[in-house]
């Protein structure tokens, strides 16, 4: 009994390792080994509603992809698109979330009169393998020197999903997720110390006091969001 037990923690643990890292070889494109399941932030398109600086509004299905980072509509002709002149737009709702668009879309996870946490996911590329001698694989790309294909939160250029690779090749493919900060004007920061801080200069005591009794880490988004009622109440 234990032996199985142990067994379904090792199929557990590993079916949720494989959720956040893929590997794509020659051959394969990233949009069939990862699946729109993945790609995107629902399974489906789903009605939203994009809201602009200038009152304006309009409706349409919508989706956030994790990899280009851009936030995509099915136009009436059923052709998809990405949501353009992005420094337009004050907030998007889809269903009952909401995203902010600040240089990249966060999603607002919680929020009060006084702050709002919100978190970017994203699917990035970390390491590209080429086929040397005696056809063992080694790595061409290091996490650093591979980011050239991630510029500006864009992990790769819009028709990667469809491409195969042609090389004899694998790259690999991990998704992360990144905690920010907003103050009452929407202007979004890395959920860091130094920039809580900031925002509350006159509570530090009581913030950093709070943050030691229990034991928050900015990382995680039920500590965050703790945090936040916290900073609503002070």
């Amino acid at each position: 009994i234990c032996l199985l037990i142990f067994s379904l923690i090792l199929l557990q643990v590993g079916g949720n390792a494989q959720k956040n890292q893929w590997t794509v070889n020659a051959g394969e494109s990233v949009k069939e080994v990862l699946g729109d399941s993945a790609i995107y932030r629902y399974p489906q398109f789903q009605q939203g509603t994009a809201y602009y600086k200038d009152g304006s509004f309009s409706h349409a299905p919508l989706n956030l992809n994790f990899i280009t980072g851009e936030m995509e509509f099915i136009t009436p002709s059923k052709d998809t698109l990405a949501v353009a002149n992005e420094t337009s737009i004050k907030y998007i709702t889809i269903q009952r979330n909401t995203f902010y668009f600040d240089k990249v879309y966060i999603e607002l996870i919680h929020s009060n009169d006084a702050v709002k946490p919100g978190k970017l996911d994203i699917i990035k590329l970390t390491d590209v393998k080429k086929e040397g001698a005696f056809g063992q694989m080694s790595s061409t790309a290091s996490i650093s020197s591979a980011a050239t294909l991630y510029n500006d939160n864009k992990s790769f250029y819009s028709n990667s999903q469809s491409q195969k690779l042609t090389e004899r090749s694998a790259i690999t493919l991990q998704k992360e997720t990144f905690f920010f900060i907003a103050d009452s004007l929407n202007n979004f920061l890395p959920a860091e110390k130094k920039n809580i801080n900031k925002m509350f200069s006159k509570k530090i005591p009581a913030i950093e006091s709070f943050i030691k009794e229990n034991k928050i880490e900015l990382n995680k988004e039920n500590d965050l969001v703790e945090l936040t009622d916290f900073l609503g109440k002070i």
